[in-house]
């Protein structure tokens, strides 16, 4: 593979960027938008034109390394900001969403900064506020976030607002998808727990750098706590899979979803455990990536007619599949799921993978001229609408492309071998980013 099969792909992204950077100098607020005071990205220039939470951390894959130091650290400031205004990341600059976060990935991206700056004092600092977050929005009893669930040393997603289940999902960034069986608020994610024991690996990385060994250890406790809890509630030796843990209810989901893969991105699982979850890669693998859930999954679709005079003749579909269901690819989570293998030596299957999403996306982009939010996975073409029209621009389609032919290249070059570097010397999986 060569970066001149996909020229017109790459020539598209680089030139995108210049329309979803914003400097807040020039933002006309609107009714609703929370003002911020340092540049940013949005996922597109037309619907999703906020900074949300975790677009941002999968945007910056296609920025590293490119000369956009200043607009990861516009990003991150912007973070703090809205922290300390309003006490947590909210998953978009909007009045309506300062109830709800979205998956945590703030420490991951403090980490892009800092590999591209090297400020120890800044890196310092930023690092005090992912942990402000961290113990006052996902881990605290206490908290009025609703992300600690009693008796367990595991998080939720939040249920302030008014319609717990849906606020939870909108707050998990699967807005919406049946993978919670709509009673999101009552379980304990998967990938959720995974992304803050990353947090918590992220803190012990910190405490090193700089220099603080006793906080290193604290941090590495944590992480292996959080690792057994994650073991002991989602973990199915039967089935070889992670699953999401249904509190209320005491027992595991059976929701096959491709968020199960991210204990491999996050370095939760160990390598037994990693081999068992590829012998379920077939229930999401097609010509054109990964969906993001199984099909078999999906409730049955129900179909009624109302005996009624004045409806006889209307037809009620009950149960419907979501935006984030089969057979939608959604390249984030696809992503994490590639760079798990990665990570644990599945370098044919991260590779297939990776040929086949971008041989998808190119398609896509010659018919449309765009990228787009998700695709359809076995038509390898746009999705149908749902609760909002399809959108395309797209921050994070656009940087995973960028980022899977910069993976590939690599690996031609320097060999399959240079880019397994996990479990050796526990080097977490994440740090793929400093290398390539």
């Amino acid at each position: 593979m060569s970066v001149s099969d996909y020229s017109d792909c790459l020539q598209y992204i680089d030139k995108y960027w210049d329309r979803v950077i914003k400097d807040p100098k020039q933002v006309v607020v609107g009714n609703g938008f929370l003002k911020l005071p340092h540049i940013y990205l949005t996922p597109n220039d037309k619907k999703f034109s906020y900074l949300f939470y975790w677009d941002s951390y999968f945007m910056f894959r296609g920025l590293l390394g490119r000369g956009y130091s200043d607009i990861l650290k516009g990003v991150v400031d912007n973070y703090i900001y809205l922290i300390k205004k309003y006490g947590l990341i909210p998953n978009f600059n909007s009045h309506a969403s300062t109830n709800r976060s979205q998956p945590p990935l703030f420490t991951s991206m403090i980490f892009d900064v800092y590999r591209e700056t090297k400020g120890k004092k800044s890196f310092a600092r930023r690092m005090e506020w992912a942990k402000w977050e961290y113990e006052n929005v996902w881990v605290d009893k206490d908290s009025h976030y609703n992300h600690s669930v009693e008796g367990f040393g595991l998080s939720k997603y939040g249920d302030r607002d008014v319609g717990y289940a849906h606020s939870s999902e909108l707050e998990s960034g699967w807005d919406f998808t049946s993978r919670f069986y709509n009673r999101c608020n009552e379980f304990l994610p998967i990938d959720l727990n995974c992304f803050l024991y990353k947090y918590e690996k992220d803190f012990a990385r910190a405490a090193n750098i700089l220099g603080n060994e006793a906080e290193q250890k604290y941090w590495l406790k944590q992480a292996e706590k959080r690792k057994k809890e994650i073991n002991k509630y989602m973990w199915n030796e039967d089935a070889g899979f992670f699953f999401d843990y249904d509190f209320v209810r005491g027992k595991q989901s059976k929701f096959y979803s491709l968020a199960s893969f991210v204990p491999l991105w996050a370095g939760v699982a160990t390598p037994t455990q990693a081999f068992r979850m590829m012998m379920h890669l077939d229930k999401f693998e097609t010509k054109n990536g990964l969906t993001i859930t199984d099909s078999a999954s999906l409730p049955p679709e129900l179909r009624a007619e109302i005996e009624h005079e004045d409806y006889r003749h209307t037809l009620v579909e009950s149960i419907k599949p979501k935006q984030w269901d089969y057979p939608n690819i959604w390249p984030p989570v696809e992503y994490l799921a590639v760079v798990g293998m990665l990570s644990y030596g599945m370098l044919d299957e991260a590779k297939r993978i990776m040929k086949k999403s971008l041989a998808c996306q190119a398609k896509v982009f010659k018919k449309h001229g765009t990228f787009f939010e998700k695709i359809n996975g076995v038509t390898g073409d746009i999705t149908e609408n749902y609760h909002y029209i399809n959108q395309g621009g797209f921050g994070w389609t656009n940087a995973i492309f960028y980022r899977y032919v910069q993976l590939l290249n690599y690996m031609e070059t320097h060999g399959d071998d240079s880019i397994y570097i996990f479990p050796m010397n526990d080097v977490p999986p994440y740090d793929l980013d400093v290398i390539v």
